[in-house]
């Protein structure tokens, strides 16, 4: 340790990384000193490190009475392996396929400050330690010349502030080709690698010298904007909201997005049309959709029914299922018969399950073919359970190529049916809808099943609404409520919440047992507390449910003390004490931890928002799998960012779900996120118990705020 003018220089190895803010690169880690006796607790904005690396710090020690003595770092560099330590460290941080914790540990106590030399010169001598076998050495040699090929690549990336855990799957995405690539567009890293968003790129491009009023930056800085405006569920974005934006976003004059915007107009990257700025493909989508419904509702019927003999079909049915269908549920059915295009929508209980059953034997007794889908995999299998019947996702019913990154079934190689029903609607973007109709016969009817207050889809567009509000289509609303008889409470409250109506909050005698109940806390921590002692005790004892399986903690925030991070935390730390994890971040992912995938991934069938547990990891080769009940789908380390914690997690990716429990925390400091269509997709989600606990006027607050989010979509108009 040296001291320059009350600056100190220190070398060591990051041990942990305590915290880790994306946005704006500050950290706080653990260091153990080149003496390998002392750690310290460093923290600053600095370039982006991995556990295992050795670094030099330029700092200064502060105290304060809440964290103690710890080192501001001023400067950090990242340095080359040195002591047979930090060797270990770099060998058991899973850098290197093929050596994990334990065998970097037997490595480096045969080898000792030879190992470097070892592996790049006489990797076969790895034979020599036991538990090494000729397969690991192969797949050892394989990863460490990857190693030597990225090692160049890597300093060039940590010179510009990129991770070694990043670098490689960068590395992996673009070979030697890397240092090329990143000099031409470094903004193509926000479209084509997980995890980098514009500042990161912004960041790299102003070290290369990219100007920061340069047309590449501006344009590139537009459409990354649009995208982002995108997954925000718009369609296009009005001109002069979007001029301001991305003026306060480039840090740039008016002028210069104007002309910017118009360049991007001239080379078709954009459609602007009636002050209203579309990504192209968007733009097209919106079209083709429009069109394409209105070719289906015209085209030729191709299937004729008598309606004496439906009427006696649809009184068999009834009576062999002892079900009594009322009017409303009636004219769906003939709707269904009648017309090309129909939806169908209503709140949950309403008997959506009970009309589509009714359509699916009406169908199949004229021996016609009936398609089921959903765009969700949790969507479908409840689908397929309510029919018992084969239900699809979308992108399985179209059959997605990921090496093609393209549909088989397509307007060139037609899906074949009499009728397609397509469940949960409301969760059905602009972009999938087209990829479906486009594949989808003109000869072929449709039908919609959804809820209309729901919250939208994920992705642009506000399919469902467009379609009902558009008045194109036969629309049939259910209203009465079935489910349990009308005796769900569940049931009862959702539909006073979408009226804007107070739920039923009263309190029930401890010996009966209800499907709604409300617990009142207005401390944020006291709210927590009650958390952990009901998913802990109190409902596994009442109700036998489990407290992983079957309850699901949904929250509107993603920040503060009852927000979704740190209910994941403290969940985690009572659940799961494991020692085996994936890093990411400040965030540790054990073995046996409820995790949610966060990202479609076609490749590998998961999608976002499916629910699983990590169930073995591998830190040798440098995987892990994930049961998600249908299925075990393997993860390499670099993929981790993909997943997160899911013991509490967003109403919006609880979207298309239905957990037995949900325990839902309402709060007047959740205030901005408090929407009645949010409380109400809330609810929604129990399928047996709900528990809400907050506040009542946090309860007040959602319900009467009907102030839906805009999205610009033109969909409807267009129809």
């Amino acid at each position: 340790m040296n001291d320059y003018n009350n600056k100190i220089l220190v070398t060591g190895v990051i041990e942990k990384i305590v915290y880790s803010n994306e946005n704006n690169d500050f950290k706080v880690c653990k260091l153990r000193l080149d003496d390998l006796k002392t750690i310290e607790t460093i923290f600053g904005n600095f370039l982006r490190v991995d556990i295992g690396e050795h670094v030099e710090i330029l700092g200064e020690y502060v105290t304060t009475s809440k964290y103690g003595k710890q080192i501001k770092v001023s400067n950090l560099k990242i340095l080359p392996l040195a002591s047979v330590e930090s060797i270990e460290k770099y060998l058991g941080s899973g850098i290197i396929k093929g050596i994990g914790p334990v065998m970097a540990k037997r490595i480096v106590s045969y080898f000792g400050d030879k190992t470097i030399e070892v592996l790049d010169n006489d990797i076969e001598s790895l034979s020599k330690i036991d538990g090494i076998g000729l397969k690991r050495i192969s797949v050892i040699k394989e990863e460490w010349q990857k190693q030597l090929k990225i090692r160049d690549i890597m300093i060039f990336l940590q010179s510009i502030g990129i991770t070694p855990s990043l670098a490689k799957k960068i590395f992996d995405k673009y070979g030697e080709n890397t240092i090329l690539v990143i000099k031409d567009n470094p903004y193509k890293l926000c479209d084509e690698i997980f995890g980098v968003g514009f500042k990161t790129a912004d960041k790299i491009a102003i070290k290369l010298g990219i100007e920061k009023n340069s047309l590449f930056r501006l344009t590139s800085g537009i459409i990354y904007l649009l995208k982002k405006l995108e997954e925000e569920g718009n369609c296009y974005f009005p001109k002069d909201i979007l001029i301001e934006q991305a003026k306060d976003f480039l840090d740039v004059e008016i002028s210069e997005i104007e002309a910017s915007l118009e360049v991007l107009s001239n080379n078709k990257e954009i459609i602007i049309s009636n002050e209203k700025v579309y990504l192209t493909r968007t733009f097209e989508d919106e079209i083709y959709v429009a069109q394409k419904l209105k070719e289906i509702k015209s085209a030729f019927f191709n299937i004729s029914f008598n309606m004496l003999d439906i009427d006696k079909a649809i009184e068999e049915i009834s009576k062999t299922n002892n079900i009594f269908l009322d009017e409303d549920q009636l004219f769906a059915i003939r709707s269904a018969i009648n017309e090309k295009i129909l939806i169908i929508t209503g709140s949950p209980g309403t008997g959506k399950s009970t009309i589509i059953n009714f359509i699916l034997n009406l169908f199949e007794l004229e021996n016609l073919s009936v398609v089921l889908a959903a765009p969700t995999g949790r969507a479908s299998k409840r689908l397929e359970e309510t029919t018992g019947r084969e239900a699809k996702t979308i992108h399985r019913l179209l059959e997605y190529n990921p090496k093609q990154n393209s549909f088989l079934k397509n307007e060139h190689n037609k899906l074949t049916c009499d009728l397609l029903i397509i469940d949960e609607s409301s969760m059905l973007d602009i972009r999938l809808f087209r990829s479906l109709l486009e594949a989808l016969d003109e000869k072929s009817r449709i039908i919609f099943v959804g809820d209309y207050y729901q919250l939208p889809s994920v992705g642009p567009g506000n399919v469902l609404s467009d379609l009902i509000n558009s008045n194109a289509f036969k629309v049939v609303k259910l209203n009465k409520i079935y489910r349990q008889f009308g005796k769900s409470i569940i049931i009862k409250n959702a539909h006073l919440i979408k009226d804007g109506l107070y739920p039923k909050l009263y309190p029930l005698p401890k010996e009966e047992k209800s499907d709604f109940y409300f617990i009142e806390k207005n401390n944020p921590e006291e709210t927590v507390k009650t958390i952990i002692e009901l998913i802990c005790n109190r409902i596994p004892n009442k109700f036998g449910y489990d407290p992983l399986r079957d309850i699901q903690i949904i929250v509107p925030v993603n920040k503060g003390i009852v927000g979704v991070e740190n209910l994941n935390y403290k969940i985690q730390s009572i659940f799961n004490k494991s020692s085996l994890k994936v890093n990411k971040g400040n965030i540790e992912l054990k073995l046996n931890d409820k995790i949610i995938q966060q990202k479609n991934n076609y490749e590998k069938d998961v999608y976002n928002g499916d629910i699983g547990f990590i169930r073995k990891i591998d830190f040798e080769l440098q995987k892990f799998k994930v049961d998600f009940i249908d299925k075990e789908v393997q993860y390499d380390f670099c993929d981790v960012d993909e997943l997160s914690l899911s013991y509490a997690i967003s109403i919006h990716k609880s979207q298309g779900s239905e957990f037995k429990c949900v325990i839902i925390p309402i709060l007047t400091s959740h205030y901005m996120l408090l929407q009645r269509n949010l409380l109400y997709t809330a609810v929604t989600r129990a399928k047996e118990l709900a528990i809400l606990i907050g506040s009542k006027k946090a309860i007040g607050m959602a319900v009467s705020r009907n102030n839906v989010e805009r999205r610009y979509t033109n969909l409807k108009n267009i129809l």
